[in-house]
């Protein structure tokens, strides 16, 4: 029989050719805090992997003194998971001093004590590993589309006895359980959550790391399982049959099967033929102290027929060419993101749509119903003549070189938007960057022309007023230079018989081009202004003037020091002056949103692997929470990982350009000062109808505030954080603050209102 020998003191290495092409291209090294403890795992994502599609997850613990990394590498499990399609995980124990058999190592070791034959050095505590996997549990099916009735793990050795003691404490989560050349020796602290399958291998020549003995006799296999006198091993193998049955209630009889010069196997069974599970007890010929190279196959075979009836995948979210996929619960808040697909521009969401904030949106935001949701992201095709033409064109003073792209056939046209940069911005820059650009590709699959140019001073570097940038001249004045440069621009597109006459034109602008949209709008008289992260014009008071509908997009974490908070705030008095007189005017505040794995791939240097390696390398360093969403702005992190280069060696590695494109969407992704795509369905809907279609809250305002419990006896918790007022039934307010949790603890019994949820307390 082949075996591959795997101790716990020396490992084989895997093939030089499935390492490097697909190890390298499928292993994701995870790091998570524990106990105040950083851990680590290591996942194997098979090349199959569809986010759409829940899959098993499979864990396999390493022995003493091995770690997650030595197990991915020499177990097999990896290469299976490719193979059949889930996902692998290596976690790592951590490093202890330790008395075992009378000496004294420092060792990894998985903490199975109290049920362990080793005890920690005096004053040495070690940390509940329970606690670890579970946490590893929580993240991966987070992170991941996985079948929850479909998690199973594995040990060897060390990993085999924390394995029997997870088959304990997890069972409430584990599907099954094999445990691989070790012991269960207690059987009194521990209850079992639920009972289980489980397996237990071992050689008949393994008497534990680094001990090999004589063969055990094959033809006594029944015997030292049923009789407590048989002194092989000291009655070791009886122990250990005695528990699994004692703690799962399996009947202590048993049937033998297989061969005596080969494998011999008990099969137990549970007292009730209904209840469709069963403990193996398998003895392996010629097996020293190792793990064989058949068994991954082997155990896997046994492990997938069974799943674990006792939890619930929750509902399937399934978003077809889309990120976001997964088992969700009832309620839960999700993000989906149409996929980067070249050649195409998104344009809505078919299927399930009566729960998404917006079905024009690539990013939508759903409160998960109690129903299966399917959805299918929709694209328009790019057609070969759909791009930007580079021309020359005679401005008001000067020649401008523009970026122009105008339909074929001027009967259909429905509109030319102009594209204005931010401050010492150019055309160039507004025209590649994706965002940007996949709201001109939009307009351009609607029937619309899209014109972007640079400010004079920019174009060419004349900074007419002395103040030190480079930026259009504001002002509401048809001949001032960069609006009478676009009349020039307009004409000779209206003498080439391109546009009409009464073609409407849009602006659309960026930071100081966001401002600048809409003085030149309004001096124009055209159909619509759209501005974004700009706060508006405020020294001339636009918003108590001017007619031309106006959309303002700002963002959360805008820092700029020209807008920030306090430009923000402007913004919202602007477009309250528009409204006030009943002028057209919407605003959108966006909020920061989670990061994906595949973000980075929205633009055409980073392919969709490096983006998931980038994406990796800034969630095992601790720049993501467990929801994914960044710690640090986009500033403060680059910083970081200037001053860490060592733990950022792929985002190091990367082109200037390519950290350039990385740091744009971490800017998006943080909702800062940047151009979004995420509102290209409410721009398109604003141009086109104006007010009369377009929401003006954000969709978080579309789910409404749960509170819970309810009644309630000393804290009530609310399901995002959020300004609140609490009263007494007679109006009178009690307390106000802004949080997640309110602590009601000293308030005495009776019924009270929160005014933002509209829900009656009980207490």
């Amino acid at each position: 029989m082949k075996m591959r020998s795997i101790s716990c003191s020396l490992m084989l290495f895997c093939g030089f050719l499935f390492c490097n092409n697909i190890f390298s291209q499928q292993k994701l090294v995870h790091q998570l805090q524990s106990e105040g403890v950083q851990r680590e795992y290591i996942l194997y994502i098979p090349s199959s992997y569809d986010p759409s599609t829940p899959i098993p997850l499979v864990f396999m613990l390493h022995g003493t003194g091995g770690d997650g990394e030595r197990m991915f590498l020499t177990s097999g499990w990896a290469e299976l998971a490719e193979k059949e399609g889930f996902i692998a995980v290596f976690p790592s124990s951590l490093g202890y001093r330790i008395t075992e058999n009378g000496e004294n190592r420092n060792v990894t070791k998985w903490n199975n004590t109290p049920d362990a034959n080793w005890e920690f050095k005096g004053g040495e505590t070690g940390k509940n590993d329970i606690t670890f996997l579970r946490k590893v549990v929580e993240e991966i099916t987070g992170n991941y589309a996985i079948d929850r009735q479909k998690i199973y793990l594995n040990g060897f050795s060390n990993g085999g006895a924390m394995a029997a003691r997870c088959s304990i404490e997890m069972s409430d989560i584990l599907a099954a359980v094999c445990s691989n050349a070790s012991a269960f020796f207690l059987d009194t602290i521990y209850v079992s959550k639920r009972n289980i399958p489980v397996l237990f291998q071992i050689g008949d020549r393994d008497y534990g790391p680094g001990n090999v003995g004589p063969e055990i006799p094959m033809i006594y296999f029944d015997s030292i399982l049923s009789d407590p006198n048989v002194s092989v091993q000291n009655g070791k193998h009886y122990r250990i049959a005695r528990n699994f049955t004692r703690n799962f209630s399996y009947n202590e009889q048993f049937t033998v099967s297989g061969d005596s010069n080969n494998v011999l196997m008990a099969t137990y069974l549970p007292f009730s033929p209904q209840d469709q599970r069963e403990f193996r007890y398998i003895m392996v010929k010629g097996l020293a102290h190792s793990y064989p190279d058949w068994a991954p196959l082997a155990h896997w075979s046994w492990m997938k027929q069974y799943t674990n009836q006792s939890v619930t995948n929750g509902f399937t979210l399934t978003a077809e060419d889309g990120y976001g996929s997964g088992q969700y619960e009832e309620g839960e808040i999700i993000h989906l993101w149409a996929k980067q697909s070249d050649n195409k521009v998104f344009t809505h969401w078919e299927g399930d749509i009566s729960d998404l904030h917006a079905s024009d949106e690539y990013h939508v935001v759903l409160q998960m119903p109690a129903k299966n949701v399917s959805l299918k992201a929709i694209y328009a095709d790019l057609l070969p003549h759909m791009e930007f033409e580079q021309r020359t064109i005679k401005g008001a003073e000067r020649d401008k070189k523009v970026f122009v792209y105008l339909p074929p056939d001027i009967q259909n046209i429905k509109g030319l938007a102009w594209f204005f940069h931010g401050t010492n911005g150019n055309a160039s820059q507004m025209i590649t960057d994706p965002d940007t650009r996949q709201m001109m590709h939009l307009l351009m699959v609607n029937h619309y022309g899209v014109v972007a140019l640079t400010s004079e001073e920019s174009e060419f570097n004349l900074d007419f007023d002395n103040d030190g940038f480079y930026r259009y001249t504001y002002g509401v004045d048809s001949m001032l230079l960069d609006i009478a440069n676009v009349r020039a621009i307009r004409d000779v597109f209206i003498s080439e018989n391109k546009i009409k006459n009464n073609t409407k034109h849009i602006a659309i602008g960026w930071s100081a081009g966001g401002a600048f949209s809409e003085f030149i709008a309004n001096s124009l008289h055209w159909a619509a202004a759209v501005n974004h992260t700009s706060a508006g014009n405020m020294t001339l008071s636009l918003s108590e003037l001017v007619t031309v509908p106006y959309l303002a997009a700002i963002n959360e974490n805008d820092t700029h020091p020209a807008v920030g908070p306090s430009g923000n705030e402007q913004a919202r008095v602007n477009v309250m002056n528009y409204k006030n007189r009943d002028a057209c005017a919407v605003l959108h505040e966006q909020k920061k949103a989670p990061l994906f794995p595949e973000r980075f791939d929205r633009s055409f240097l980073i392919s969709e692997n490096l983006s998931r390696s980038v994406f990796n390398e800034l969630k095992v360093n601790n720049g993501l929470d467990s929801n994914n969403y960044l710690k640090l702005l986009a500033g403060p992190l680059s910083v970081f990982v200037t001053n860490n280069p060592a733990k950022f060696p792929v985002i190091v590695g990367l082109s200037p350009l390519q950290r350039e494109a990385v740091l744009k969407q971490i800017e998006v992704t943080n909702a800062e000062h940047s151009f979004k795509a995420d509102i290209n369905g409410m721009t398109l809907r604003f141009i086109e109808e104006a007010c009369s279609s377009v929401a003006t809250q954000d969709h978080e305002e579309k789910f409404p505030l749960v509170v819970y419990p309810n009644p309630a006896q000393d804290k009530i918790f609310l399901n995002k954080e959020c300004f609140w007022s609490l009263y007494q039934m007679n109006g009178q307010k009690i307390s106000e603050g802004y949080s997640d949790m309110i602590d009601i603890f000293l308030l005495p019994n009776g019924i009270y209102i929160l005014k933002k949820s509209k829900f009656k307390i009980i207490k």
